[in-house]
């Protein structure tokens, strides 16, 4: 056996353990999340064995008991987790290259024209940059940070589910002195920037929070398609709307107008806001058609990642800008919670291409 056969032997193997580990988990912790006494009937488990048969051999109704039992309806086309990680994310999405480009220190040259927040600095592999792309010692850096009476400061990989990424205020004491913290853990690339002033109609919706549009868009040769949005909207005083911190989500309909209720990360839905009893339905965002065309200009400019979650806020004057392009392993769940299937009746068409069949 020569060495490119001992290579690919390793690296198949890997790859085996590394998805069978990615379905523990993920089955692990829907399994946490429903209710086990919820069941399937019997016709709905034949109808998700029967349309997921071809494409893997270990077909399980967990994901779509998990859906239905939250939602109140059931699909065979919901997409299990496991199969949208393992296969239909890594076939549209080039994994290797994601963790060279999905850093935002480089946002503003990969999407050039495309409106972000304004940079106060950024540290790229150890070294200090102005918004320009111009060298800056650190104590230019401590100078343009106390300039500032508030801003963000994130790590510019890594920083999934709003890990990472710490609102620094001179109301909260020495903005420097928070800085400085921040910096004690964020070993990598950073990126700091001033926070967006959005749109009055959607701060009303939870005012302590950016409330950005998740948006989920499929590259093809014919153009663009927008398969599902939702809002994420923060709880409480949480500056941030990630789910993960306790966030809620809502459906968007392909006319910007909210759907009824909302979600939080286990699935628990709520008919309003959960802290201020804010109605979500039949709500109009403001900006939300100029958004989607923000998408579709942006999504070409990185044609190696055909699956993309885009987060994208509405500022006061009503114009969409960029916060966030997730160029991998973007959210499926939330999209299912709030507006059923991923990609609705196209599933089979995806699936085909993704399996070969």
């Amino acid at each position: 056996m020569n060495v490119a056969k001992i290579q690919a032997m390793y690296f198949g193997l890997f790859d085996h353990f590394r998805k069978a580990m990615i379905q523990k988990n993920v089955r692990e912790m829907i399994g946490s999340y429903s209710d086990p006494a919820f069941k399937l009937t019997k016709e709905q488990e034949k109808q998700v064995r029967e349309f997921y048969g071809p494409y893997v051999k270990d077909v399980t109704v967990l994901f779509h008991a998990f859906y239905t039992q939250k939602t109140g309806i059931f699909s065979p086309y919901y997409l299990p987790m496991d199969i949208y990680l393992n296969h239909v994310d890594e076939y549209f999405n080039n994994r290797a290259e994601s963790k060279f480009m999905d850093n935002k220190c480089y946002y503003p040259t990969i999407f050039n024209g495309i409106p972000q927040p304004e940079v106060v600095v950024l540290r790229i592999g150890g070294i200090w940059y102005s918004a320009d792309m111009n060298l800056i010692s650190e104590e230019e850096v401590k100078g343009r940070i106390t300039a500032e009476t508030e801003c963000f400061a994130k790590q510019a990989t890594a920083s999934c589910g709003g890990k990472g990424v710490v609102h620094i205020s001179a109301e909260k004491g020495d903005i420097y002195a928070q800085f400085e913290d921040f910096l004690s853990y964020a070993k990598k690339d950073i990126i700091v920037q001033r926070p967006v002033k959005q749109h009055k109609d959607i701060a009303a919706i939870h005012e302590n929070s950016v409330n950005t549009m998740r948006i989920l868009s499929l590259l093809t040769r014919d153009g663009v398609k927008i398969y599902s949005a939702i809002l994420r909207v923060g709880v409480g005083g949480n500056k941030l709307d990630n789910a993960s911190l306790g966030g809620v989500t809502c459906g968007i309909t392909m006319d910007g107008k909210l759907k009824k209720g909302c979600y939080k990360l286990n699935g628990d839905r709520f008919d309003v806001h959960p802290t201020n009893g804010f109605d979500f339905e039949d709500y109009q965002l403001p900006g939300f058609d100029a958004a989607v065309e923000l998408v579709k200009k942006a999504h070409p400019m990185i044609s190696h990642f055909k699956l993309v979650s885009w987060d994208i806020a509405i500022r006061e004057d009503g114009q969409p800008i960029m916060i966030e392009a997730n160029l991998a392993r973007g959210s499926s769940e939330f999209h299912q919670f709030n507006n059923g299937p991923l990609f609705g009746e196209d599933t089979k068409k995806i699936l085909d291409e993704v399996f070969g069949k």
